[in-house]
């Protein structure tokens, strides 16, 4: 028996992944048996991306945006960590 498509196999990534796609099941109101896609999980990652994700990404990009204007602008000083 070739067990080779095992030897990458990460037990913790597999679950979070089971994990996060509960949360998006639960999140879309597919557990409601009147859901018109209750049981099915077709389609959940990329309306997540586009209600969630991605209103929250362009938020982010134009929070950079304004950052990076103002350092330019010499009125940002960056941060040292450690």
């Amino acid at each position: 028996m070739n067990t080779d498509y095992l030897r990458d196999f990460n037990h913790k990534e597999e679950a979070k992944k089971q994990i996060f796609l509960e949360h998006m099941y639960k999140c879309s109101g597919r557990e409601d048996l009147s859901h018109p896609m209750h049981s099915l999980y077709t389609g959940l990652y990329q309306d997540f991306c586009v209600r969630e994700a991605g209103p929250l990404a362009r938020e982010r990009w134009f929070e950079m945006q304004e950052a990076i204007r103002l350092y330019e602008e010499k009125k940002l000083q960056p941060v040292i960590l450690g």
